[in-house]
């Protein structure tokens, strides 16, 4: 009798604690904030352009076409020497029969961000989607397109 009282104990103490649920909420607010800084950079690109082949590994290939491309960049970028950017970037693949890209042949110009600055108060104080004082005169610059 003893071990039947102890089992249903057990049974009814199982029952209440694997019936309890965690609710946990959180209430997210926009920010409002403005664009208070932009910085411009120009844009010195090779005259020469660089081709480059790319096997992926398997790890970069189950990453998915677009990881495989941007893998493809970033080597051919580090190897033509630490370039920022391709342009006019052009790629070729081969792909086996489930449709995982083999070789990839990526083709550009490589470029470098140079001169980086921010932009003259001048536009800051004119540009009313960098002065929020300003938006009233940036809608009804579209007014006349509502018509």
């Amino acid at each position: 009798m003893n071990t039947r009282n102890l089992i249903t104990i057990l049974f009814i103490a199982l029952l209440a604690t694997s019936c309890t649920t965690v609710k946990q909420t959180a209430r997210m607010e926009d920010p409002t904030s403005y664009i208070n800084t932009v910085t411009i950079a120009d844009l010195e690109v090779s005259e020469q352009s660089i081709t480059f082949s790319y096997t992926p590994s398997k790890v970069v290939v189950n990453g998915g076409r677009d990881n495989v491309i941007k893998t493809a960049v970033a080597e051919a970028l580090r190897k033509a020497g630490d370039y920022d950017v391709l342009v006019g970037l052009q790629y070729t693949t081969k792909e086996n029969f489930f449709g995982k890209i083999q070789v990839i042949n990526v083709k550009g110009y490589p470029a470098k961000y140079k001169n980086f600055h921010s932009l003259p108060d001048s536009i800051w104080e004119k540009t009313p989607l960098f002065n929020p004082s300003k938006k009233s005169a940036f809608k009804n610059s579209f007014s006349l397109f509502n018509k």
